[in-house]
Order: structure tokens, then sequence, then C-alpha cells
């Protein structure tokens, strides 16, 4: 499939990350984790769910990676707790801790509770409340990119819809391109079409949008017969896991996303981020191996871009990422969609594209 050298020759590229959902009352992975221990009660899995979260600092990623390790070891019926270890982890001043063994079948069942959570959890957005965050946003953006020359890519690890949410209420003056397709033959069906993005062009007056998940959507589902990816209700059933697919790159390690919907995305970021002049990372804790790879190989071929990183932990994060160092980078502080914070940090959004794109 061919780039589309429009939407490649940007200016302006927007990444969020879990910190722009945070405005939205969606939980970090860390705070998913804190919520998800308060409802363990619940599930006969809960007690293997505290210590693995006890052993591994509330970390999702570490969590999931741990158990699917252990699901893709076939000759290993089953996982042994050190009490010695969680003692000091979990509980130091309590009584001791027994051991405790995790089979394969327990394994499995946690990671269903876990991955059906994250579906239930980031399958609602309030349109109110994602217009009120939004819209002073893309207003600061466009002000300064010409909505006539220029679309905006945003790039997003986000599960959740809130693009799509924001751009179907205000419909008449956005116009969203987000590889979804009404398939001619069943026109009830929406599915993944590439080629949408290959196509796209600056085609009337609106504010173009162009959406790319990289990690996936809440919303989308592999068909395992056909193969086809389509937009379907934001749902995960354990059951029916062997007819249909969530769409969903689960945080787990370095992930290498090779296969649809995921591989374009990331031929775009990478490509975007060869002839972007600013990348604008919002509540972003670049910690995905293949968004930094990315990166920092752009930055190696385009010495014009520049990143900077919206966050209340801005500097901290950019500083320990030493590869970054000899590029340029600027923390902007501020809890995104934050009334306290905006202002702030909106003039210092509008101050760095204007700068940028007159360099």
């Amino acid at each position: 499939m061919a780039i589309n050298q429009i939407i490649a020759n940007s200016p302006v590229i927007l990444f969020l990350g879990a910190g722009a959902s945070s405005a939205l009352g969606k939980p970090t992975m860390k705070e998913f984790v804190s919520k998800l221990k308060q409802e363990s009660s619940h599930y006969p899995e809960g007690k293997l769910l505290l210590l693995t979260a006890a052993a591994r600092d509330d970390d999702l990623e570490l969590i999931l990676n741990d158990i699917e390790t252990f699901l893709n070891i076939p000759y290993v019926s089953s996982l042994n707790y050190d009490p010695v270890f969680l003692q000091a982890k979990y509980d130091p001043t309590g009584k001791e801790i027994e051991e405790i063994s995790l089979q394969r079948e327990d394994a499995a069942q946690l990671r269903h509770i876990i991955r059906h959570r994250i579906i239930q959890e980031y399958r609602h957005i309030d349109a109110k409340k994602v217009a009120e965050v939004y819209d002073p946003l893309f207003d600061v953006i466009f002000s300064a990119v010409n909505p006539a020359l220029h679309c905006l890519p945003i790039f997003t690890s986000n599960y959740d819809l809130a693009i799509e949410t924001f751009c179907k209420s205000h419909y008449s003056g956005y116009d969203l391109t987000d590889g979804l397709d009404h398939d001619p033959f069943e026109r009830e069906e929406i599915f993944w079409n590439p080629s949408r993005f290959e196509f796209f062009r600056l085609s009337r007056e609106a504010r173009h949008i162009v959406l790319f998940k990289l990690h996936g959507s809440v919303n989308l589902m592999r068909a395992m017969d056909s193969g086809k990816i389509i937009q379907a209700p934001p749902m995960y059933d354990a059951i029916d896991s062997d007819a249909y697919q969530n769409m969903i790159i689960y945080p787990a390690g370095n992930k290498v996303a090779i296969t649809e919907p995921y591989i374009t995305g990331y031929r775009y970021f990478t490509k975007c981020c060869e002839h972007a002049k600013l990348i604008l990372a919002i509540g972003y804790s670049f910690r995905d191996y293949d968004t930094v790879s990315s990166i920092i190989r752009a930055m190696e071929a385009n010495e014009n871009i520049f990143l900077a990183l919206l966050s209340p932990n801005s500097y901290e994060i950019l500083q320990s990422i030493p590869l970054l160092e000899t590029f340029q980078t600027n923390p902007l502080f501020g809890y995104f969609g934050d009334s306290r914070d905006a202002s702030e940090y909106l003039k210092n959004i509008k101050f760095w594209i204007t700068k940028r794109l007159a360099s």
C-alpha cells in the first residue's frame, strides 16, 4: 500500500497517550490495576491478582507480560510464587504468606478478567466532556495549521473512542478518516480498509483529522474464519474468542505490530515523523518500544523535527530516555483537560506550533 503524501507531509503530529484520556475520567494502567484489585473479591483469582500486582508494583504491562509468558510455555503447567519475595512486597508486617501455585487455567481466567475489564472501562466516552477538553486544543492547532492545506494526523496508544466521539458530535466542522469503510455488499457492516488512507484528499472546507490507533480499538474485532476486521459493539467474550478476536494490543512488553490494523498505523507514524516539524505528545509515557524507535529513527533523518510533551511529569519522562537527549525536545507542564492548567499549556502549545512552522 502506498503512503499518502498529503498525510505524510503534515507539519504537526498529535500523539495521545493515557494522560490524554485521564482528562475524560479514564484511568491510567496503574489506576486501572488499583481499581481492579478493589473488585478482586468478586473473583476466585483475586488473590492471584493481588500477589502478582504486589510483585510488579501494580504495573499492568508487567503483570500481563508475566501471564502471557506463562501461558506461552506449553511444557509448564503451574507457576509457584516465592513467599519470601512476596512477604516483603505484599505484607511486610502481617502474617506469613503461604506458597501459592498458579495453574494454567487460573492464569487464563485472570487474563480473561483483565481483558474484559479493559474493554468495559474504556468503551464509554462522555461526548460533552470530550468536547470541553478537545475543542480548545483543536482551535489552537488549526489556528496555526491551515486546514485547506494540511490535515492533522493523530496517533494514539489509547483504546477508547475519544476522537471518534468528538468528530461525530462535530460532524459539520470536522472530517475524520480512520481506516473504516462501509462494505458495499453488507451495507450494515463497517470494516477496516487501509486504502481509505491512500485515497484521502482535502476535499471540503473542514478540519481534517486522520486517526491511527496504534494499539487497536475497543470497537474492532477480527472474524477468525475470514480474517476480516470489522467494527462491532465494544465487548469481550472469552467463550466466543475462537470466532472473534478483539483488535487490541494489550500492554505486554515490547510489542511488534506486524499485522493489520497496527502495521498501517506504525508505517504512517514513521513517515509522518520523517517530515513533521513538530510532534505534540500529550500524556504519553514513552514506554512503547515501537513508537520510541520510530521517533528516534525519524529524528536521525529529520533534523527539523521537534518533540513537545505535555504532562505533569514531562521533564522526568523526557530525561528518562537517554537517546532523546541529543534531539530537540521541550517539556510542557500541565494536566491536560484541567481548567486550572489549560490557559497556560494552550498558550505554550500555540507558541511552539507557530515557532516550528515558521522555521
